[in-house]
């Protein structure tokens, strides 16, 4: 076997083995990201009690609008819109004053309370109901 044809094979047995290296750390990072757990109906009743006495439910009896129909606070379009939760949450602590909705600071809505009153909103496009 020539020289060349040796250092081809050792070449293309580094890089087998340097990706079979790279796959383990990939999947050992994958692992290391923490799996979203569901939330319980206690949760979810939890949040709907918070959404209830901050006053949410005037406007969004059920995650409807009664100001905006054409905008609930469910289903895929809504979902879609707000994808993620610090999205929603820095939506309904700045509110929207040309829409009717006033701003929630954290003088009014602690941020543990606004983080359980999401998962009630989320709960109401999800098939997990309080």
């Amino acid at each position: 076997m020539s020289q060349r044809a040796h250092s081809q094979i050792l070449l293309k047995g580094s890089a087998f083995f340097l990706a079979i290296g790279a796959a383990f750390v990939w999947a050992e990072k994958i692992e290391a990201v923490p799996k979203k757990v569901p939330p319980t109906v206690e949760e979810i009743k939890a949040g709907k009690m918070l959404f209830v006495k901050a006053t949410c439910w005037g406007c969004h009896p059920h995650g409807d609008n009664s100001l905006n129909g054409d905008k609930p606070l469910k289903g895929p379009r809504f979902a879609k819109k707000y994808q993620s939760d610090e999205e929603l949450m820095a939506t309904i602590r700045r509110g929207s004053v040309t829409r009717g909705m006033p701003p929630f600071p954290p003088e009014k809505l602690s941020e543990k309370d606004l983080k359980q009153i999401v998962v009630f909103i989320r709960s109401l496009t999800c098939s997990v109901k309080p």
